[in-house]
């Protein structure tokens, strides 16, 4: 009987142990999660940002259908940003944008644009898109605030 009990202990204390263990893998799914959706989403925008500049060099470079200016273009938003300027953008949990008064904002992604020296035909800037989020993955449940930077230069009009 006595031998029962402690056989009985030792896999409780075991049982137990397995549990915390996952308990904290978990947690550390929940972190690796939030971090693959934050450079989905820096990737998702730096994409946008990429097919802008294509989109105002084929403007710029196609005499056939040229228009005045990129002005002309409808939607640019990323590459008209003037030299040194930022932009928000705002998305949930689920990667989903959202707008910068929605309770279910996540994810705060800043994209920048700095200009380089005119090239000989169009323009080339570097562009960084900075994806700042809180995520709760430590022991004593305090947030943690965490970034992930994307840097690409492209070529514009």
């Amino acid at each position: 009987m006595v031998e029962m009990l402690i056989t009985a202990f030792i896999m409780a204390v075991g049982i137990l142990g397995l549990t915390m263990l996952q308990v904290m893998s978990m947690k550390a799914s929940r972190g690796s999660r939030s971090l693959t959706t934050a450079v989905l989403v820096g990737e998702h925008l730096m994409d946008r940002v990429e097919m802008e500049g294509r989109l105002s060099w084929l403007n710029i470079s196609n005499t056939d259908s040229k228009t005045a200016s990129n002005a002309d273009l409808p939607s640019l938003t990323y590459v008209t940003l003037a030299d040194g300027t930022s932009l928000n953008n705002y998305f949930d949990l689920n990667g989903d944008a959202v707008a910068a008064t929605d309770a279910a904002k996540f994810y705060t992604v800043t994209t920048t644009r700095t200009a380089l020296a005119p090239a000989a035909f169009g323009s080339l800037s570097d562009f960084t898109v900075e994806v700042n989020f809180t995520d709760q993955v430590d022991k004593s449940g305090t947030k943690i605030n965490r970034k992930v930077s994307l840097a690409r230069r492209v070529v514009h009009g």
